[in-house]
């Protein structure tokens, strides 16, 4: 039985790419101009994004909520056809992204994607997700957080962005409605 690959599926096209995970940082400038462009919760039109498709070898790019963010690459030497990787955003990146979703407001900076580290790989978490149910399943006490994350409505006033749908390694993102 051969292992099947992870995909991403465009739900604008329905185009499915195959997903990889990212193996390097990706540095990505944005620009306070990009702003007349960008529209705030679109995952695909926010300020990130537009300055990711800026690069000659991107066709696309979705930021959606949480840490994570998948960019669609042309087809390259290693790769002979189109492919997404999928890489995290660390906490300033994220606080961009919510100034930019606040206040509609950007300065022309360097935004860092990374490479997801071992545990927030896609398979890792999915690992991890299955045992846990399987023990709550099972009867284990389920950990409750000390301190309740605020949702992201309550603390910037803005509602939440797209959050992906994984399953059974196909990762894809809800239409977003006009």
């Amino acid at each position: 039985m051969t292992k099947k690959h992870a995909t991403y599926t465009n739900p604008n096209t329905g185009i499915a790419y195959p997903l990889f995970e990212a193996v390097y940082d990706y540095n990505v400038e944005v620009y306070a101009s990009d702003l007349k462009k960008a529209v705030t919760g679109d995952p695909y039109k926010c300020v990130i994004a537009l300055g990711l498709m800026r690069d000659k070898h991107v066709l696309e790019a979705c930021i959606g909520s949480g840490k994570d963010g998948y960019v669609i690459f042309k087809a390259d030497g290693m790769h002979p056809v189109d492919y997404a990787m999928h890489f995290t955003l660390p906490a300033n990146t994220r606080r961009t992204l919510d100034e930019f979703d606040k206040n509609k407001k950007a300065k022309t900076t360097i935004i860092k994607l990374r490479a997801p580290t071992p545990g927030r790989t896609l398979a890792a978490r999915s690992v991890l997700g299955k045992k846990r149910r399987a023990a709550i399943k099972a009867g284990a006490p389920v950990k409750k957080r000390a301190n309740v994350n605020r949702p992201r409505i309550t603390r910037l006033g803005v509602p939440h962005r797209p959050t992906p749908i994984i399953k059974n390694g196909a990762v894809s993102f809800p239409q977003l409605t006009p």
